[in-house]
């Protein structure tokens, strides 16, 4: 499974040390993990996190290396986060809910709200279904309340990693507006809306043949060891 993003420093989504307890979870998150690293080390532990579209995290978590440049990272996930929906067929040891994120539509400056469906007519960033959990809820809420889906990609760019790519495409103004959760544009500092709630649930996952330092961790994940972060940036917690 190769990782790469056009125009984009990758090596940005892996953090931390290899033979500390390994992390999957969303590319979503990316901006939380340094303040998860300094407290996971603060009560003593050594932690590795690599943030990536939530299929990666899935196919990571089952085992599946990933290569990024010439490199090759074959050693299996102990805790990942994960959207619910894609919680099928894993060798799990644990499991509790987190959090829950919601759609929006971000973009800068002045302009207006656009109608949902009037969005294929515009230069937008949209994730791509294949890679990530917010592409799958936007293209299964467009197709209901709009239509054919592949009207957008006339004008749209899809994005294999959103998390990355869809900011980078509205600041750099190639694009008017963005698909993305609603804690990324409150990171970027976007503007935002959307006309339904689209949310999807999260869960924090200890998987199987985890270690016993692995286990500690997410028994304090489990306690809202994490919370202050998320509530920080308006994710909903479970």
């Amino acid at each position: 499974m190769k990782f790469a993003v056009p125009n984009f420093d990758i090596v940005s989504d892996f953090f931390g040390n290899l033979n500390g307890i390994k992390f999957s979870v969303p590319g979503s998150q990316w901006f939380l993990v340094p303040s998860f690293m300094s407290h996971l080390a603060s009560e003593g532990f050594n932690t590795y996190f690599e943030t990536l579209p939530e299929v990666f995290v899935r196919r990571r978590a089952n085992g599946a290396p990933i290569t990024v440049g010439n490199l090759i990272i074959d050693s299996k996930p102990e805790i990942v986060c994960l959207e619910n929906n894609l919680i099928t067929k894993m060798e799990i040891k644990d499991r509790v809910s987190a959090f829950k994120d919601s759609l929006c539509i971000a973009y800068r400056g002045n302009k207006k709200q656009i109608d949902l469906c009037d969005l294929k007519d515009r230069p937008m960033a949209i994730p791509n279904p294949a890679t990530s959990s917010s592409g799958m809820a936007f293209k299964e809420y467009y197709e209901k309340k709009c239509g054919y889906y592949g009207d957008l990609k006339v004008n749209s760019i899809i994005c294999n990693v959103p998390h990355r790519e869809i900011p980078q495409k509205i600041l750099n103004g190639q694009v008017d507006y963005g698909i993305m959760w609603e804690s990324e544009a409150k990171h970027w500092k976007f503007k935002n809306y959307f006309p339904y709630d689209v949310s999807r649930n999260f869960s924090w996952l200890l998987i199987k043949n985890s270690s016993p330092s692995a286990s500690d961790i997410f028994n304090r994940i489990s306690s809202g060891d994490l919370n202050i972060y998320y509530t920080k940036y308006h994710f909903k917690l479970l």
